[in-house]
C-alpha cells in the first residue's frame, strides 16, 4: 500500500470529510476519492461507507488509519536516521512563524543558517499558530514557531515535539493621551472599559486572550471595533488614538504615539515555542533551524527585560 494513499486515509480520519482532506493537501476532492478507492482495493477490505453526502470510515478503515499514522512516522524516522549519515543538513525545510517572531528573529535565523547549514533551503511562511500546527501534523510544513498565551493554552499532541523558546510580556497598548493613563508604572485595565478595542479575528489567540483578560480581570466585555491579525496594523490603530489593545512586547516598544504598560491587575505573558513532528525532531535540518532560533533569541532576550529565554 502506497504511503501517499495511506496519508490520505490518515488525514480523512483526522478531518472527517474528503473536501477537508482535499483542501488541506491541495488535491481535488475527486482525486482524493479515486486514491482512497484504490487504497481500498489494495487493502482488500471495505474502508469507507456512504454517510449522506459524505463518507465515514468503517472499523477496518479506522484500524488502517492507525497503521497509516505509524507507517508515516516510521518512514520519517528512517529518513531522519539516514540524514545523519549524509553529512550536514541538506534539502528543503518549510518553516512557519507568527508575525512578531518573524520580524524579530527571521533575519538572524537565516543569516545563522547560511553559515551553519549552507546546503539547507528554508521556505518561510507566515502563519497563525493553530493552522500552522495543523499543517505540521499533516506534513505540509516541518517546523513551527508558535505562541501560547497563558490564558489560552494550545493543545498538546503526542506526535508533536514542542520546545519552549521565549516568554514575552503582553502589554496594554494605549495612546499617550488616553484618559486614566498613569504617569508611570502599570495601568489599570478598568480604565479601558469604555474604550474601543482592536483585536485579532475571531478564533485567533489574541482575540481569545483579549476577551479573557477583559472579562476576568477588568470585569467588562471589550467593545471590539477593529479586527486584524497584523500586529503592525494594531499598533497603528492605537497610535491614531482610535483603539486600545493588547500587544506583545516586541511589537509594542518603540512605536510613536503608543504607550505600552503592564497590567496592574496581573502580569500577562505568552510563550514562544518551536514545534516539529516527533518522528522528525532529531533530523539534522530540523535541529539546525531550532539551534539558529535559540542562537538568535538569546541576545534579544538579554537586551530586553520584557523577554525571558526558556530553559
Amino acid at each position: 500500500m502506497e504511503l501517499r494513499r495511506l496519508r490520505l486515509l490518515h488525514e480523512l480520519s483526522r478531518r472527517g470529510t474528503v473536501a477537508a482532506v482535499a483542501e488541506a493537501l491541495s488535491y481535488s476532492p475527486s482525486s482524493v476519492s479515486v486514491q482512497l478507492a484504490e487504497l481500498e482495493r489494495e487493502a482488500g477490505a471495505p474502508l469507507l461507507r456512504r454517510a449522506g453526502r459524505n463518507v465515514e470510515l468503517t472499523a477496518a478503515g479506522w484500524r488502517l488509519a492507525e497503521h497509516a499514522a505509524e507507517a508515516l512516522a516510521a518512514d520519517e524516522s528512517v529518513r531522519t536516521e539516514l540524514a545523519h549519515l549524509g553529512g550536514g543538513p541538506r534539502g528543503r525545510l518549510r518553516l512557519t512563524l507568527v508575525q512578531s517572531m518573524a520580524l524579530a528573529l527571521l533575519p538572524g535565523v537565516l543569516a545563522r543558517l547560511g553559515t551553519t547549514a549552507p546546503g539547507l533551503e528554508v521556505d518561510v511562511i507566515q502563519r497563525e499558530t493553530a493552522p500552522a500546527l495543523d499543517e505540521l501534523r499533516s506534513r505540509a510544513v516541518d517546523v513551527v514557531v508558535g505562541i501560547e498565551y497563558e490564558a489560552v493554552p494550545v493543545g498538546r499532541h503526542r506526535d508533536v515535539d514542542r520546545r519552549d523558546l521565549l516568554r514575552e510580556d503582553v502589554l496594554l497598548a494605549l495612546h499617550p493621551a488616553h484618559p486614566g493613563l498613569p504617569v508611570r508604572g502599570p495601568a489599570r485595565l478598568a480604565a479601558c472599559a469604555g474604550s474601543p478595542w482592536a483585536s485579532g479575528h475571531p478564533g485567533t489567540g489574541l482575540d481569545a486572550v483579549i476577551r479573557n483578560v477583559c472579562n476576568r480581570l477588568g470585569g467588562f466585555a471589550p467593545d471590539i471595533r477593529h479586527r486584524t491579525d497584523d500586529g503592525l496594523i494594531l499598533a497603528a490603530l492605537v497610535s491614531s488614538g482610535r483603539a486600545v489593545t493588547l500587544l506583545p512586547a516586541l511589537l509594542a516598544t518603540g512605536v510613536p504615539q503608543l504607550t505600552a504598560r503592564r497590567l496592574r491587575e496581573e502580569r500577562v505573558q505568552r510563550t514562544v515555542f518551536t514545534a516539529a513532528r516527533a518522528s522528525a525532531a532529531g533530523a539534522p535540518a530540523v535541529e539546525a533551524v531550532r539551534e539558529a532560533l535559540v542562537h538568535t533569541a538569546r541576545p534579544i532576550a538579554a537586551r530586553r527585560r520584557v523577554l525571558e529565554l526558556c530553559p
